[in-house]
């Protein structure tokens, strides 16, 4: 596993957090079209915004083999949150949570 590779972003006001965070970082906003919301980026790396009850910030770390790093989760304590999730364009998505419930994410490249 390595470092932070793609970083998520639950809001209740997408609108409001974009906004937010456009005048405070200067990321670009990326539109995905069709109600499908966006991203930010900085050229290097994507900051998504999704619709979520309670705010959060969560780090998705980047890993080889999604289903061999989810083994390594479940098996420290941790837990996936739902299912392994395939983004076209994006990769495998994993969120997990730690033994005391510190929730995080694990990306697997395209």
């Amino acid at each position: 596993m390595s470092g932070p590779d793609f970083i998520e972003i639950g809001t209740d006001d997408p609108a409001s957090t974009t906004a937010f965070f456009t005048a405070v970082m200067g990321w670009t906003w990326e539109d995905m079209g069709e109600g499908r919301g966006g991203y930010f980026t900085d050229g290097t790396r994507k900051v998504g915004i999704h619709e979520e009850g309670t705010p959060c910030m969560v780090p998705y770390l980047a890993v080889e083999n999604i289903e061999v790093a989810v083994a390594r989760v479940k098996s420290a304590g941790g837990a996936l949150m739902g299912e392994i999730a395939d983004a076209p364009g994006y990769g495998r998505f994993a969120t997990c949570t730690d033994p005391r419930g510190v929730r995080f994410g694990l990306h697997q490249e395209k």
